[in-house]
């Protein structure tokens, strides 16, 4: 029991911190660039993971296909339930699917753009991941790896009880 409180504990301190820090650097870029000075690559906004969590509930609401990489926060903390609860397969499988979702949803940012503004002037484009995605996505992959570990240890503790 102690040690699933530390493993949670630490997952969700890897959670915290990706909250905190920024996880993405988009590139700001005008939609239309007739008449327009062409936009500094210097344009950029590193955007800090409790942005992404609010803007990817509003992004979904407006069906726009990278915010669908929202939805692997609540996978996330079913994940964790599940973890506490010693459903450890059923843990297993919501942490690689939160993993996948995440990833997946937030790499289709590459292909399509984010408005950057409610005028329409300019739209962000990801440019890469930041140290907070990559936390943001270890967070679900700790309590995966300790799941799997569970699971390959409770054949050995019958085996062991029935001797």
């Amino acid at each position: 029991m102690k040690n699933k409180i530390v493993f949670l504990g630490l997952s969700l301190f890897l959670y915290g911190i990706a909250l905190a820090l920024p996880c993405l650097l988009f590139n700001v870029v005008p939609i239309d660039s007739v008449g327009v000075i062409p936009s500094d690559p210097n344009d950029v906004y590193a955007m800090r993971g409790i942005e992404l969590t609010f803007f990817g509930i509003i992004g979904l609401l407006f069906l726009q296909v990278p915010a669908l990489g929202w939805f692997a926060n609540p996978i996330y903390w079913l994940c964790c339930i599940t973890f506490m609860m010693q459903r450890y397969q059923f843990s297993t499988i919501a942490g690689i699917t939160a993993i996948l979702i995440g990833f997946g949803g937030t790499f289709s940012a590459f292909w399509f753009n984010l408005p950057a503004d409610s005028g329409g002037i300019a739209e962000f484009s990801l440019n890469q991941f930041l140290l907070g995605f990559w936390l943001w996505l270890a967070a679900p992959g700790l309590i995966a790896i300790v799941s799997i570990i569970r699971l390959l240890k409770q054949p050995a503790q019958l085996t062991t009880k029935s001797d």
